[in-house]
């Protein structure tokens, strides 16, 4: 998914060509994106249109303490369903005085942040969530802390200042994190202002305010956090498997023999190793607490017309593999084999670029549309609605 943003992004890094790109502390600057991916009224349309009902999507602090949603949420009820919406004139009010609003999950109500996020899915193979954090005033943020995953942070517009300390936890998760110690190791103190970029790997100690910022301005900067799959995504994993051998489903006690379950765990082991794990490239639990992304697509299924535009929009990159007569793709759990002949079409449908139909066969001579239709039926791709076309325009 060859995007200018991408490619802006890892070579700001100086990392073209690594797969990893948030774990490294890195300052570097991004110019001229700020205003084409989001900007704090743009963040404030998105809250204002849409209704939520997952707790913790949107938080807001106000001198340092989390508010209960009541104060800046509203229960709206229709047809005796009861939805949360932001209570914009009580937000209104917070953000005059100075406060902190967190929106996460920006990839699920964004189309620019769906696309930036699977994009870098694909050059990275981990999976990429973006988180915002609109602060105004002289607002404090979240205290000294570490998070589970790489954080790539873009200051979008205004300043923040930041203090990133050395890592005392290697490697760290929710469940060992809340117990390490912060680094005296300062590594830098200073401000972010917009384009600044600006890489904080997982483990490293950090945090960010405006509390020695001028009353009257304001902070935006997104957090594109890069989750990799670790070993205890691989027990995960194996535990899964494990539902289905019979021992393991049996109680114990304290006559259980060990050697047995270890014997069996090995053989697990043996059959599906962390090598296997890694290349199912498989939806595996988001560490960063905001849940999974689901694969949203606007689908028609041909009422209004064949599809014009198609983009493929997969969670990863598809492999195309050519055997003989015939290349085989597969993505998503989905394994599809075409005529060798397809490759010039497939090669471009499955670009992540958005793709005319009629222009790639008049150039091909191939069947696009019966291709396409294939790619879209099995969910490898999606039509190109405005929505998306400008998001691929404002990222390209």
């Amino acid at each position: 998914m060859d995007l200018r943003f991408v490619q802006d992004l890892a070579k700001a890094l100086h990392r073209p060509d690594q797969r990893t790109l948030g774990s490294h502390f890195t300052r570097a600057e991004l110019p001229g994106w700020g205003d084409r991916l989001l900007t704090p009224t743009g963040l404030l349309d998105l809250l204002t249109y849409r209704t939520f009902s997952r707790p913790g999507q949107v938080l807001c602090l106000s001198k340092g303490v989390f508010l209960p949603p009541r104060d800046y949420m509203v229960a709206r009820t229709t047809r005796g369903d009861e939805h949360e919406m932001i209570d914009t004139y009580r937000l209104g009010a917070l953000l005059k005085e100075g406060c902190q609003i967190v929106v996460g999950g920006l990839e699920k109500i964004d189309p620019r942040f769906d696309l930036a996020c699977r994009a870098l899915q694909w050059l990275t193979g981990a999976k990429v969530y973006a988180t915002a954090f609109l602060a105004t005033g002289d607002a404090g943020g979240f205290n000294l802390h570490v998070d589970t995953s790489d954080s790539v942070i873009l200051q979008l517009a205004g300043t923040k200042s930041w203090e990133v300390r050395g890592e005392t936890l290697k490697a760290p998760l929710n469940e060992v994190r809340r117990t390490a110690t912060p680094s005296e190791e300062v590594l830098w103190r200073g401000s972010l202002a917009a384009g600044d970029l600006m890489c904080v790997p997982r483990g490293y100690w950090h945090t960010a305010t405006r509390t020695d910022q001028a009353p009257g301005g304001y902070s935006l900067h997104v957090t594109f956090g890069i989750v990799e799959r670790t070993g205890m995504d691989w027990l995960r994993a194996l535990t899964e498997r494990a539902n289905h051998v019979e021992p393991f489903r049996h109680d114990v006690s304290e006559d259980t023999d060990p050697r047995d379950l270890v014997r069996l765990l090995t053989a697990l082991a043996e059959q599906y190793p962390p090598a296997a794990f890694a290349r199912a490239q498989p939806m595996f639990l988001d560490r960063g607490g905001l849940g999974l992304r689901e694969n949203q697509r606007v689908i028609t299924r041909g009422v209004f017309g064949p599809a014009t535009g198609v983009a493929c929009l997969t969670e990863f990159r598809p492999r195309l593999t050519a055997a003989g007569d015939t290349v085989t793709v597969a993505s998503a759990g989905r394994t599809l084999t075409f005529p060798a002949q397809a490759r010039p079409a497939l090669d471009a449908l499955l670009s992540g670029l958005p793709v005319q139909v009629a222009e790639l066969a008049a150039r091909t001579g191939l069947d696009v549309a019966a291709y396409a239709r294939t790619l879209l039926d099995a969910g490898l791709c999606v039509e190109v609605t405005d929505a998306l076309a400008s998001a691929y325009s404002a990222l390209s």
